[in-house]
C-alpha cells in the first residue's frame, strides 16, 4: 500500500490504536518537552519560511512546543515529516486531513532536503481578509471553535473582557505574546501565548476584529474602542516588547 494511503488509513483510526513510528521517538519525546524547558521566546525568534501553510505551522505545531526543533529539522525527506506528523497526532494534535496534507506539503517544500522555492510575491495592494478563517487556521488549537478554550490550560476567547482594554491591547498581544498567570472570567490561567507575528497587518486586524464581534463579545463593546485598522497594526510592530511586558500592560490597563 502507497505511503500516503497507509498514513490517511492510520488518521482514521482511533487515536490509541495508532501505530508509533520509533525511529521518530527521541525527536518527538524532545519536542514534546519544550515547553516546560524552554525559555519565553522573544516574538521575533524561529522564523520559518514564508509559504502556502506557514501560518498553519506555526498554529498547529505551537500547541505543544515552540518551533526550535522544527527549525533544527530542517533537511528531513518528505517521508520523515511524514512519519513525524504522524506521530505527532497520535500524541493528540487534532489535524483535519486537509491540514495534515497543508502542513506535510509545506514541510516538504520548504523545510525538506530539496532545495526550496523563491519566497512567494506578496501583493502590495490592501488585503482583504476574513477574520474568521484566520481565528479558525490559527487559534482554535488552543482556543478551541467555540472560543471557549480549555478549562485550566488555555483561556477562553469568548466573553473576554481583555479584548476591549484598548484599541490596541490584542493586537500587541498577538505581536509579542503574554507570559504568566491571569484571571478570566474568574477562573486562573497560567502559561504562554506565543506570538503571531508572521501574521499580516491585515489578518491581524480582521481576527481581533471578528473576534470582538462574535462569541458574545460585542455585548462587552466599549464605545471608544476602534475597529483596528491594519495601518494601525503595522504602527503597533515598531514597538517590541516582550510577553512578560504585555502581561505588564494588561494589569496596568485592567487597574483603570
Amino acid at each position: 500500500m502507497p505511503r500516503a494511503n497507509l498514513q490517511a488509513e492510520i488518521r482514521q483510526l482511533p487515536r490509541l490504536m495508532r501505530p508509533r513510528l520509533t525511529r521518530l521517538a527521541p525527536l518527538v519525546a524532545a519536542l514534546a518537552m519544550t515547553v516546560s524547558s524552554s525559555l519565553p521566546l522573544q516574538a521575533g525568534e524561529f522564523k520559518l519560511p514564508d509559504g502556502p501553510g506557514r501560518a498553519l505551522v506555526y498554529a498547529k505545531c505551537r500547541t505543544c512546543h515552540d518551533l526550535q526543533y522544527v527549525i533544527e529539522s530542517k533537511g528531513m525527506t518528505a517521508d520523515a515529516w511524514d512519519g513525524l506528523l504522524s506521530d505527532m497526532e497520535g500524541f493528540g494534535v487534532e489535524l483535519t486531513s486537509d491540514e495534515y496534507d497543508r502542513i506535510l506539503t509545506y514541510m516538504s517544500t520548504y523545510m525538506s532536503d530539496k532545495p526550496a522555492p523563491a519566497a512567494p510575491a506578496t501583493d502590495a495592494t490592501v488585503e482583504t481578509v476574513d477574520g474568521g478563517s484566520v481565528f479558525a487556521e490559527n487559534c482554535t488549537s488552543c482556543h478551541q471553535e467555540d472560543a471557549q478554550g480549555i478549562e485550566e490550560t488555555f483561556p477562553p476567547l469568548a466573553q473576554n473582557n481583555d479584548l476591549f482594554l484598548s484599541t490596541y491591547f490584542p493586537a500587541r498581544v498577538l505581536i509579542n505574546g503574554m507570559s504568566g498567570a491571569i484571571t478570566v472570567n474568574g477562573k486562573p490561567f497560567e502559561g504562554e501565548m506565543p506570538s503571531f507575528a508572521h501574521l499580516s497587518d491585515a489578518e491581524i486586524a480582521a481576527v481581533v476584529n471578528y473576534l470582538r464581534d462574535n462569541f458574545g463579545n460585542h455585548a462587552s463593546a466599549h464605545p471608544n474602542i476602534d475597529q483596528l485598522k491594519p495601518e494601525t497594526v503595522a504602527d503597533i510592530r515598531q514597538t517590541e516588547m516582550s510577553p512578560q511586558q504585555i502581561l505588564a500592560l494588561r494589569n496596568s490597563l485592567k487597574d483603570k
